[in-house]
């Protein structure tokens, strides 16, 4: 369910409980139990894995994965990626090319 609403940054906690057959309450304690992590927060990290998956591959620029992870703004998802990762996308792309 997670992967393919991926690029669509309307996806919300509700849409993927209801897609999973569960209430928003069920939803977010089973993700908290499984993962340690609110819905909103687990959405967040997948999206930043796949958004490093895909910079890792180098085929896209940081702007096209931006969008194709579910951020409407390249510049807001540049600085949630270096919060989480430590450095921009364009230099994580750009050593991870290197190895």
């Amino acid at each position: 369910m997670l992967e393919k609403n991926i690029a669509n940054a309307e996806f919300s906690v509700d849409e993927w409980a209801r897609e999973m057959g569960l209430s928003r309450t069920s939803m977010y304690k089973k993700i908290i139990s499984c993962t340690g992590k609110t819905p909103i927060g687990f959405i967040r990290s997948y999206r930043m894995q796949r958004a490093a998956q895909l910079l890792e591959k180098g085929r896209h620029n940081v702007a096209e994965v931006a969008y194709m992870v579910g951020f409407n703004n390249p510049k807001y998802f540049a600085r949630y990626f270096k919060e989480v990762y430590g450095v921009l996308p364009s230099v994580y792309q750009a050593e991870r090319r290197k190895k």
